[in-house]
């Protein structure tokens, strides 16, 4: 479980990491095609919009819209090639399988209808995360959420924090693989307790680690004269694309309060 948050973690720092593409095509690649309609269209805009969506279906109180916007977010998976759809997959089902795995006594307890209706708006919700994850980079969602204003220092938190997680998180395994590449033992209590040692010596090497690198950060944000506020140097120029992802916003609205009544 914590090897694939760590792997989601990475992907989302680094951007696709799909073999079958060559580095020029990293960070544009689109399931549909490099002039695809959504690929064109603004990266603040889609992801306003994905937010938005999944928003008003955490908010809905039927089932009506949240199924519509399943039915979208499926068809869309459909149009992906064979290995981001099943990357995809990866992404979406073990955490919809905890949640139903947790939901699961509300069954026995008389409540299957809640059950079904959580199951389905977590659903809808990690497909439109990861269908988004596909097509934004994670430097254009740093981009985007600077475009729609929010303080700078949460977006150099959250970028910060996530990067350091992939970090520390090969530093531990990297450190954990040696140890057990030079331990020999039978097995046994000894054997179990001296592992729990050892990871108390790798969780406080990683402590110190991190103190080192946040230092160097620190000094190499002052030498290269930064000062807190990202700027983005990529022009987004209006086109068609742009058109139709802003008429979705208020499609979408308009069909929740539709469906709501």
């Amino acid at each position: 479980m914590t090897e694939t948050i760590l792997r989601v973690l990475a992907l989302l720092a680094e951007g696709d990491d799909d073999p079958a593409l060559s580095p020029g095509q990293k960070g544009r690649y689109s399931p549909y095609g490099r002039q695809g309609l959504l690929r064109r269209a603004a990266p603040p805009l889609r992801l306003v919009t994905v937010l938005w969506c999944i928003l008003l279906s955490a908010l809905s109180r039927n089932a009506v819209f949240t199924t519509g916007i399943l039915a979208a977010g499926l068809l869309r998976l459909a149009l992906l090639p064979g290995r981001s759809l099943i990357r995809v997959l990866q992404r979406v089902l073990p955490p919809l399988g905890f949640s139903v795995l947790i939901l699961l006594p509300g069954v026995f307890l008389g409540h299957p209808r809640t059950m079904l209706t959580i199951s389905l708006k977590v659903l809808t919700s990690l497909l439109l995360l990861a269908l988004m994850s596909i097509d934004l980079s994670w430097k254009e969602v740093t981009a985007s959420l600077g475009a729609l204003h929010l303080p700078q220092v949460l977006i150099l938190t959250l970028d910060m924090t996530i990067r350091f997680l992939v970090l520390m998180g090969r530093l531990c395994q990297s450190m954990y693989e040696a140890l057990t590449l030079r331990t020999v033992s039978a097995g046994g209590r000894r054997y179990d307790r001296a592992r729990m040692e050892a990871a108390g010596g790798i969780l406080g090497t990683v402590f110190l680690r991190s103190g080192e690198m946040a230092a160097e950060v620190t000094e190499a944000m002052e030498c290269r004269c930064f000062n807190g506020t990202f700027r983005t140097y990529e022009k987004h120029r209006l086109c068609g694309a742009d058109l139709v992802c802003g008429l979705l916003l208020p499609l979408v609205t308009a069909a929740f309060f539709i469906t709501g009544r």
